[in-house]
């Protein structure tokens, strides 16, 4: 094994002429300079290697230990040739330096052999030094650095929740409410409710997999992304919800994204006035539907994930809905927060919303809320949590 040449100085720290095997295993490919031991720590800069051989006559440990000291200080290897029986060597044992022992009278081809390999040893030490000093200067800029950040991530929470609706429309015999709780600052959850037309009121919850910022961008491309009806000349077209989710689907697969590239999602669109709910779903925990009467429906859809394939098909659901009637749309998070264990096969959810189900919706979410923030103080984790809720007003 060989090093590159600016690697090749040496320092040759010993009395006399090269000894013949240490001449035969260095064959001529260092550039060695001759240092009496009390100077070498002065002139290890740009040395690879230090050769040191101390005569077995005296030995001053104290001057030896001190270069080798300054060598652990630099990017240098020491190699100590050591004659047999000399009493130091326990002591020089003892080091976890920068320091190979070898015999000074090893033949010349394990002495190459040992010199080459701890010659191998400077680069590695010193991609090791300049890691450790970007380790010491990053813990002294870490506080800044972190309050830099904590405020970078204030901002870009405000901003997401900018993006949600500020009022939600209530039209009709129709309410909306909603409760978001992002894990952090940041949400991979969104939703929104806004009016199509006169009678026709739009919404959805849409779930990106994955958390933090790269999560929290793509929300921000899916309230762009989703359209909802095609404008001709003269008029228009609500799209149906499959056809919605169907275009958002192909939309993302296009962008072609490397990250967080999959969501989950349910739309709905809700005539006010006959009370007609049409809905889809792509890969989405499946809505929850109250009925007046005590009953319970599932809005169940096929639709898979999106983001994944293009030209997925998804399926349209229609339910008309009866005045008292209570829709309950959310996020996984809601499952993984509030229910034992995290069930998530809608039955233990249900049971956690029984109690809730004549409570008026702002009391309903206000209660959940506490159960979501006290299931993260005990676990001290959690998932974003997004909680729509849509009444039907009792005539």
């Amino acid at each position: 094994m060989t090093v590159a040449t600016e690697q090749r100085r040496m320092l040759w720290v010993g009395a006399g002429p090269l000894p013949p095997n240490v001449s035969t295993a260095l064959d001529g490919r260092w550039d060695v300079a001759r240092c009496p031991v009390t100077a070498a720590a002065e002139r290890l800069s740009g040395a690879a290697l230090v050769l040191v051989a101390p005569p077995p006559e005296h030995l001053d440990a104290l001057a030896l230990s001190r270069l080798l000291d300054a060598v652990d200080l630099s990017d240098a290897v020491a190699v100590v040739l050591l004659p047999r029986g000399l009493p130091e060597t326990q002591l020089l044992a003892r080091r976890r330096g920068q320091c190979v022992l070898m015999d000074a009278d090893a033949p010349p081809a394990d002495l190459a052999a040992g010199i080459e390999a701890a010659a191998a040893l400077q680069p590695t030490i010193r991609t090791l030094r300049g890691d450790v000093a970007a380790v010491r200067t990053f813990g002294r800029e870490a506080p800044r650095a972190f309050e830099q950040l904590d405020e970078e991530l204030r901002l870009a929470a405000k901003l997401q929740r900018d993006f949600l609706p500020h009022d939600l429309p209530q039209v009709g015999d129709v309410r909306f409410a909603a409760l978001f709780r992002p894990a952090g600052w940041v949400s991979g959850d969104i939703y929104d409710v806004f009016r199509l037309d006169e009678e026709h009121v739009g919404f959805y919850v849409a779930d990106v997999v994955g958390h933090g910022m790269p999560a929290a961008l793509l929300t921000m491309f899916l309230k762009r992304a989703l359209k909802t009806k095609r404008i001709f000349e003269n008029t228009y077209e609500i799209l149906p919800p499959d056809a919605a989710l169907s275009l958002l689907n192909n939309d993302m697969c296009d962008q072609e994204l490397t990250s967080c590239q999959f969501c989950t999602a349910v739309y709905g669109v809700v005539n006010t006035r006959s009370l007609r709910l049409r809905y889809a779903r792509g890969g989405h925990p499946v809505p929850l539907l109250l009925s007046a009467g005590g009953g319970h429906r599932r809005l169940d859809a096929i639709g898979p994930l999106l983001g994944v394939f293009p030209g997925e098909v998804f399926e349209t659901g229609e339910v008309t809905l009866r005045g008292g009637d209570r829709l309950v749309v959310f996020s996984d998070g809601l499952e993984d927060t509030v229910c034992p264990h995290g069930r998530s096969d809608g039955v233990a959810l249900l049971a956690e919303l029984e109690p809730l189900r004549r409570l008026p919706t702002d009391e309903m979410l206000l209660r959940l809320a506490g159960r979501i923030n006290t299931s993260r103080d005990e676990s001290h984790h959690g998932d974003d949590v997004t909680v729509l809720v849509m009444d039907v007003i009792a005539a």
